[in-house]
């Protein structure tokens, strides 16, 4: 959740700017590979990264691949295979032996459920969700982030065919808790799916904010966690002493437990 909050903020800087944005996923691995599905990066069209899809191999070349989409306002996946001992067909001395499928999609703000409106989306609640993202190996049409499942909400722009039998995967993603792919078929083409279960981050709410708790606020802020510092002390409890904390309160004992 850490790498989906950086990059809701480094767009939010980007579309400041008015600057054009794509945004890489890694939807599928065969193999190995530095980072798992899911994995996402934002790049905007002055060659600024947030997040990763590799150790650092990949970027150089997603960053072509998302000019091309944000100029052709399109998705592309790409793939990168790096199961050549020599790296000889990409040329990046992976150091891995994979195969690599990443989506690269154009963000047009004026879309209702564009990737980061989902994103977004995901992470306004700390609750269970259940993140779908639909891509083609054999096909140019890539759908892209289409969908975000919780408990009591819903936001998709899945096409109506195979909506039903997505949802049908997403209920058991959701029973079971565990991420899965799955293959659907449209009268048009076929259609592969990561149903992505995302877990909230741990929360961690610490009591006083002395010098000691500094360094252990900054290694909970790496680890992607949510950090609340509380302390009676003005002096102590202050955004300028932890900037990565999601929030600073200056609160007694007896009043943050009653919170």
């Amino acid at each position: 959740m850490k790498e989906i909050a950086d990059i809701l903020k480094a767009y939010q800087k980007a579309l400041k700017a008015n600057k054009k944005t794509a945004l890489a996923t890694v939807v599928k691995v065969e193999g190995s590979s530095y980072r798992r599905p899911g994995a996402r990066m934002l790049i905007t069209e002055d060659g600024q990264l947030t997040g990763a899809i590799s150790g650092g191999c990949l970027e150089g070349g997603a960053l072509r691949k998302a000019l091309s989409a944000i100029v052709q306002q399109e998705n592309k996946l790409i793939t990168y295979d790096t199961t050549d001992e020599e790296d000889a067909k990409i040329g990046v001395q992976l150091g891995c032996n994979g195969i690599v499928h990443i989506l690269f999609e154009p963000i047009v703000e004026e879309e209702e459920f564009n990737p980061v409106a989902i994103l977004a989306a995901l992470s306004e609640k700390r609750e269970d969700a259940v993140l779908v993202t639909l891509f083609a190996l054999d096909s140019k049409v890539q759908p892209g982030t289409s969908m975000l499942y919780r408990k009591d909400s819903l936001q998709s722009n899945i096409p109506v065919e195979i909506k039903q039998t997505i949802m049908d995967d997403v209920a058991k993603v959701w029973d079971n808790k565990t991420s899965v792919f799955s293959n659907y078929q449209t009268p048009e083409e076929n259609i592969d799916g990561f149903l992505e279960f995302i877990r909230p981050s741990i929360s961690l709410v610490i009591a006083g904010a002395g010098n000691d708790v500094q360094p252990l606020a900054e290694v909970a802020y790496l680890l992607g966690w949510e950090v609340t510092i509380a302390d009676g002390r003005p002096t102590h409890a202050s955004t300028i002493r932890f900037p990565n904390a999601n929030q600073v309160l200056v609160s007694k004992p007896e009043q943050l437990l009653s919170q």
